[in-house]
């Protein structure tokens, strides 16, 4: 069968298969996600047969040694003598900048260990306030006289207030009281030059000043729980050590990142500590101190720092182990995957140190405790035989779930029988509408599944000690393969339904066309075109709607549903009425701008709206054969002006030829040469005249084709000054010429080019004051080509300046002179024409033609 691909029942069977196969998919991805050490193992291309020789096990026992390195570095902080020390001291800045505890208070302020542990503990409950979380603490800032701050507890400096060893120096310029200070203080709110207390000094009971000002602290603070070591509060060391004074702010911040730090490393001592202890683990370390000879393990034959070389050789001789030495080159390990350079690194950042180290860790691959290690061994044993062939499975189902996915796409909307699209019923839903079921059905099913099979409690998860293991964390079970399985199923034939429709919808190229935005779009359009109208009808329908409401209260249930029904027929009626007048409108403004073949669209009038369209159609049909008339008329006119001065410039020639003949025979009669005279300069002008008057015509018809070309507008005006040399001499006028000596190029037609200056010179020629001079400039600015002349007129000029480019018009009315009164007028058409402007401006008798035209760039040869 032709096209077979195309067929309704191979759709169907790729339909299944692909069905199938996203099953298929499913249940592989999940028994790889199961245990995805094994996968990566298979992906790495490595035979791994057990999991001691996976890459996880190696990961793991990597991050095992970490872990192990930094419990023994947090346990030598907080331990004395081996064992938790709750009184060791703790310097804030010696925690913060070199992460120690020394036991040492070196910097002026610490605290015991216990006291900053418990003091993390109360704020993990709550019972500490801080200023970031709102809490409230009065603290006074008082500046010395002598430089440096004093810092008080609100009661502390009442209490010196009231004792009289302080006091607020009287004011006489304001009835703020010292009382009215003390409850700024104690409410927080006191702040130079915004309480009107101006005097701020406090003096002793000699009246010495012993502070110049003072103002409630508004820095972090937190709640002391605990007294620092050696002195009552924060404030006393503060005061009394010039290394503190003044950074009170900054001792808080210390303090409370220490109570951090602290509770931190006392959760993971408390909770980590006993973790690797023998006969918990299968691992085995031993980290050897080589400077200070000392050994830290967790198993107890092998702390004698004295058989170091004979626990190491122990170490190395069984099981899977690495050994680690400050040189790359002493780096031993039977671990598959380990990097000697990560290694090594890892374990001197851990301890601190690059040199003067051992570490070695071994674990025992027969896995006699059951801790971590011994479950994946398990799980690997479990699951690795499988994971090959469920590899393999998923990829070629994903393989055919693309091939499917191709061939539906190719063959969706098509049938062997045309070359058609062909759409179905869901297809006829509105694009948005179709998305929203789609996604809307797939999530109320997922959600129903996964409540009816309790998703949330079919795996059953896999105790790791490891952040970083490859163990498997979901137990699968059979009931959580046949929850995938219907899941992947329902999703492929959700998103197959939705995404073969959009193919079908793409390809008849009624997606945007059958959408609901299309639809929006289109009624704002409406709406935007028919404001003028409907902005009244929207008032109208307010106002009706405003009443109705306010009768509803009194009205019953079916008089309300009749009143509703109503306001929509009405409000339906209105829009549609507003519409079509703003239809109507909107020709009527056309048809009066000229367009007088625009015809009103009929569609969506009625009644007397759609006669109404229908007669000013009419009008404008007839408008536009009226306008076609007065055309048809110009254009007879044009050509009859074309055929008399054609037939007259036939008898034209003669005379002129005949003339030429007579005055050839050399007549000694002077009247006779004077008549003979007068008659060649008639006939000249008669000439003339017929010519520019076909000229004109052409111009104001159109009927003139233009060859456009790059002329040097510098040399045109040069050889057009030669040519009229001898007529201004005749006149005695002078030419003042300044054309710029490089090239200034235009597009434009060479000849009718040649007729626009012919025409401006011959018009000075004529009617320039004997005598004068004619000054022509040529300029080039901003890309623009500026050419103009100007001379002093013989003859008064008693007319405006747009009338002298008007047809007959010359620069007397009386017409005493010759010419034709066409030049400046055919002149100005042709340069409009040309794609330049033509401007004249006059002055009393001062006449000055501009004509302008946009530079053409040279390029470089």
């Amino acid at each position: 069968m032709k096209n077979w691909y195309k067929s309704a029942p191979l759709k169907g069977i790729l339909l299944v298969i692909q069905h199938v196969l996203v099953i298929l998919a499913a249940v592989s991805f999940v028994w790889l996600a199961a245990y995805p050490g094994i996968t990566q193992d298979i992906l790495s291309e490595k035979n791994v047969e057990n999991y001691e020789e996976s890459q996880g096990f190696g990961r793991e026992v990597l991050a095992d040694s970490q872990n192990a390195l930094a419990i023994l570095m947090e346990k030598e902080q907080l331990e004395t003598n081996g064992k938790l020390d709750e009184n060791k001291i703790v310097d804030i800045r010696e925690l913060s900048d070199h992460s120690t505890i020394s036991g040492e208070n070196k910097n002026g302020l610490a605290y015991r260990l216990g006291e900053l542990n418990d003091w993390g503990i109360r704020r993990e409950n709550g019972e500490i306030a801080t200023s970031e979380e709102g809490g409230y603490n009065s603290i006074i800032v008082c500046e010395k006289q002598g430089g440096g701050y004093q810092y008080f507890y609100y009661d502390e400096f009442r209490e010196l207030i009231e004792n009289g060893s302080l006091s607020f120096v009287e004011d006489s310029e304001t009835t703020v009281t010292q009382e009215d200070v003390l409850e700024w203080l104690r409410d927080g709110s006191f702040y130079k030059g915004a309480t009107g207390w101006s005097s701020e000094a406090l003096i002793d009971r000699n009246n010495q000043i012993q502070y110049r000002t003072f103002w409630n602290y508004d820095g972090y603070w937190i709640d002391e729980a605990y007294a620092p070591v050696g002195a009552q509060n924060i404030l006393e060391v503060v005061n009394n050590n010039p290394e503190w004074n003044g950074k009170l702010q900054e001792a808080f911040y210390l303090l409370d990142a220490s109570i951090g730090t602290i509770r931190s490393d006392m959760v993971n001592y408390e909770e980590m500590g006993n973790f690797w202890t023998e006969g918990n683990t299968n691992l085995t370390y031993l980290y050897a101190d080589t400077a200070d000879k000392t050994i830290y393990t967790n198993k107890e034959e092998y702390k004698d720092y004295g058989k170091l070389e004979e626990n190491l050789q122990k170490l190395t001789s069984s099981g899977r182990f690495a050994l680690v030495e400050p040189k790359l080159a002493d780096f031993q390990s039977n671990i598959n995957g380990a990097d000697a350079n990560e290694w090594t690194h890892v374990i001197s950042e851990m301890c601190g140190k690059k040199d003067d180290f051992v570490y070695a860790v071994n674990v025992d691959t027969d896995f006699p405790v059951q801790d971590s290690y011994y479950s994946q061994n398990v799980l690997y044993e479990e699951y690795g035989p499988q994971i090959t062939g469920m590899l393999v499975m998923g990829i070629l189902s994903v393989i055919g779930i693309i091939a499917a996915f191709v061939w539906l796409t190719i063959v969706a909307g098509r049938t062997p029988e045309d070359q058609g699209i062909h759409l179905n019923l869901l297809d006829r839903i509105k694009t948005e509408l179709m998305a929203v079921i789609s996604v809307g059905v797939w999530v109320f099913i997922i959600y129903l599944i996964t409540d009816i099979y309790s998703y949330s409690s079919s795996y059953s998860t896999v105790e790791a000690y490891s952040e970083n293991s490859y163990a498997a964390v979901l137990n699968v079970t059979a009931s959580d393969i046949v929850l995938v399985s219907i899941i992947a199923l329902l999703s492929c034939m959700i998103f197959m339904t939705a995404y073969l429709s959009l193919v079908r919808r793409i390809k008849a190229r009624t997606l945007w066309k059958n959408s609901i935005l299309k639809w929006l779009v289109q009624v704002f359009g409406k709406v935007v075109r028919h404001m003028g109208e409907i902005w009244r009808t929207v008032l109208v329908l307010a106002g009706i709607a405003f009443l109705n409401i306010l009768g509803i209260g009194t009205a019953s249930g079916p008089v309300v549903l009749l009143m509703v029904i109503a306001d929509l027929a009405g409000a339906v009626y209105m829009v549609y009425q507003a519409v079509g007048r703003h239809k109507i409108g909107r020709g009527i403004e056309r048809i009066a701008k000229g367009e007088v073949d625009y015809k009103i669209p009929l569609e969506g009038l009625k009644g007397g709206q759609r006669e109404i369209a229908e007669k000013i159609n009419t009008i404008g049909e007839g408008l536009d054969a009226a306008v076609e008339a007065s055309m048809k008329n110009e254009r007879l006119k044009t050509d009859l002006i074309t055929n008399v001065s054609h037939d007259i410039k036939t008898p034209l020639t003669s005379i002129i030829n005949y003339v030429d003949l007579l005055k050839r025979e050399n007549f000694t009669d002077p009247k006779i040469r004077g008549y003979l005279d007068i008659l060649e300069a008639k006939a000249q002008r008669l000439k003339t005249l017929t010519e520019d008057v076909v000229e004109a015509s052409k111009v104001s018809s159109g009927n003139i084709s233009l060859e456009y070309m790059d002329i040097n507008l510098t040399e045109m005006i040069q050889q057009t000054s030669g040519e009229f040399e001898e007529k201004f001499r005749k006149r005695r006028l002078t030419e003042v010429l300044s054309i710029p000596k490089e090239p200034v190029i235009i597009r434009v037609d060479g000849r009718r080019m040649w007729r626009v200056l012919e025409n401006i010179y011959n018009n000075a020629a004529k009617y320039a004051m004997e005598g004068t001079r004619i000054y022509a400039d040529l300029s080039v600015s901003d890309q623009t080509v500026v050419f103009s002349l100007k001379n002093i007129s013989e003859q008064p000029l008693n007319i405006r300046a747009d009338e002298l480019t008007e047809r007959f018009i010359r620069g007397d009315v009386s017409r005493s002179t010759e010419g034709s009164g066409l030049g400046l007028s055919i002149a100005k058409s042709l340069t409009t024409m040309q794609g330049g402007t033509f401007d004249l401006y006059l002055d009393g008798d001062l006449f000055k033609v501009t004509i302008t035209f946009p530079e053409v760039k040279k390029t470089q040869g």
